[in-house]
């Protein structure tokens, strides 16, 4: 071979394996790296979790509104019963009824001159 036969050959080789280093140089890789993949799984595990405490949270105020709204029925209802033993009470101590069952069922007879006045505050 002649030397410029020769250094042909050897400039075409040199190309070729510049050609090869330059496409084993460019590797395309995949879109998104390890580490971004580790943010994205740490972001929907924590909104996964802020949405479990959400929940959970709405369901504790559900429980207690409840308990609230079983109480204030319970309270209505004691209130009801006491306003009618009020009232029964006040029916009971009438003075007039009293005069009338001591005088009826007890035989007793109002004597003005042994009538005592008592105060209910002292």
């Amino acid at each position: 071979m002649s030397n410029l036969a020769y250094k042909y050959q050897q400039q075409q080789t040199q190309k070729k394996q510049v050609e090869v280093k330059q496409k084993a140089v460019y590797i395309e890789r995949g879109r998104i790296t390890k580490g971004e993949k580790l943010l994205w799984m740490m972001l929907v595990l924590a909104f996964v979790a802020a949405s479990i405490f959400m929940v959970s949270n709405y369901a504790s105020i559900y429980n207690l509104n409840t308990s609230i709204q079983q109480v204030e029925s319970e309270q209505r209802a004691q209130m009801k019963q006491n306003e009618e033993l009020q009232v029964k009470v006040s029916g009971l101590s009438a003075p007039d009824r009293i005069m009338d069952i001591a005088q009826n069922e007890l035989g007793m007879k109002l004597n003005d001159q042994n009538v005592e006045v008592v105060n209910k505050g002292s």
